[in-house]
């Protein structure tokens, strides 16, 4: 089969999959934002032409998007051509849902797994070397199926085909071999600074082209490995003022474990600074608003917050211990927002409480100023300041940003239920 050059991926948050061998030919575009310009049409149409991949209801196929864990498995379950299977083994998968015979299969021949507690998490968005890891393990059930010569088994060096990248450290040691076979095949490549990115999500585009090369394509293994580069020992910690794909993935996780960024743009901003906040504070890292590697590395296994209580309809916790608090939707913690509450000598009183009263402008009290306080008990209320501390510091009042109160200013109704507690 006629092999060409797939360019190297450059696009709004310059991210780059692979530089991966396609046909130069081929014009067809079945969705309005996948053309001939694109480095993974070739890919898509192929994909699409075998009803691997659809688009939307609007004729896009929007390739930049992030792709789960759900629809990665969907896409290779029809790459593979495999039969649905009811799902077994996994909690959070259910007869009925979209992607439960796709799954189902999957796990029947060991292509996809779960994890420790028998989870999928088939919304959660998939990394790409989780990606790696699953079209590895794909590749490895085609060429036993097929009786073909096996591209997996030449005992290649791990650690000299991992050179190629310079973040191979923070690759998991559970995707190491996987991540290392998938760069040897050609279905994935690094980032023009020669890094790999593997916590980073998978795009739409990127899986089509994972797939195409690795299910569709017969075997195109790179005759070396790329000359080697130094390793680092992590990322570089991001602050305010950087921006970039790391920036972007970092906002859409934290915002998936209720915490608020802000809009989803790639930069790190005032909001994006809160959030992080927030996130030290309920993980109980150290409280700086930059996000190193310990952030970033805990961000891509980190759970969603819990409640303390379990009481109906729609609350705060605040909670003095973490400095944090939780808005709550049905026991469920909807947005975690750090805060500063009472300091030694002016604690913040503990108890169930309810709003009692609210005003929708800055009060002017002896103790200072209030932005849209919202009356918890006596005197002291939730309220927006330009001063926030990461560490108790207010006279009582648990206080919130100035941009957060206006959000929550409407949300917090007379009546709603506050829960404060250590």
């Amino acid at each position: 089969m006629k092999l060409c050059r797939l360019a190297l991926a450059t696009f709004a948050l310059a991210l780059a999959l692979t530089m991966l061998l396609f046909p130069a030919g081929a014009s067809a575009q079945t969705f309005a934002d996948v053309g001939p310009g694109n480095w993974f049409h070739e890919a898509v149409e192929a994909l699409a032409s075998e009803g691997v991949v659809q688009g939307y209801p609007d004729g896009t196929f929007r390739p930049y998007e992030p792709v789960t864990r759900a629809q990665f498995a969907v896409m290779t379950a029809g790459a593979l051509h495999l039969d649905g299977v009811q799902p077994t083994g996994f909690t959070d998968v259910s007869m009925g849902d979209w992607f439960s015979d796709a799954v189902g299969a999957l796990g029947r021949i060991g292509v996809v797994q779960g994890t420790a507690t028998g989870a999928f998490l088939p919304a959660r968005e998939i990394s790409r070397q989780q990606a790696a890891s699953l079209t590895v393990r794909a590749v490895a059930h085609l060429v036993t199926t097929n009786g073909l010569e096996d591209p997996l088994d030449d005992g290649i060096d791990l650690a000299t085909w991992l050179a190629a990248f310079k973040d191979r450290n923070v690759i998991a040691t559970a995707h190491l071999s996987a991540v290392a076979y998938a760069y040897r095949l050609n279905i994935i490549s690094g980032f023009d600074d020669r890094r790999f990115y593997p916590l980073l999500s998978l795009t739409r585009g990127q899986a089509a082209g994972m797939l195409y090369v690795a299910l569709l394509q017969p075997f195109m293994a790179r005759d070396a490995p790329s000359e080697p580069v130094e390793a680092e020992s992590g990322y570089p910690t991001l602050r305010r003022g950087d921006s970039g794909p790391v920036v972007a993935w970092m906002e859409r996780r934290l915002a998936a474990l209720s915490y608020r960024p802000g809009e989803t743009d790639g930069v790190y901003d005032a909001a994006m600074s809160d959030a992080v906040v927030a996130f030290q504070k309920v993980e109980g890292l150290r409280r700086t608003g930059e996000a190193g590697d310990e952030v970033q590395l805990l961000l891509a296994s980190a759970s969603l917050p819990t409640v303390r209580k379990h009481v109906a309809g729609t609350r705060v916790e605040v909670d003095l211990s973490r400095q944090v608090l939780f808005y709550v939707e049905a026991n469920q913690v909807r947005w975690t927002i750090p805060i500063a509450s009472g300091a030694a000598g002016t604690r913040t009183p503990t108890g169930a409480f309810s709003i009692l009263r609210r005003l929708p402008y800055w009060r002017e009290s002896h103790l200072g100023l209030l932005y849209k306080p919202c009356y918890f008990y006596g005197g002291y209320a939730i309220h927006g300041s330009y001063s926030v501390p990461f560490q108790p510091a207010s006279h009582g009042c648990v206080r919130v940003a100035v941009s957060t109160m206006d959000w929550l200013y409407p949300r917090l109704t007379v009546g709603t239920r506050v829960d404060v507690y250590y």
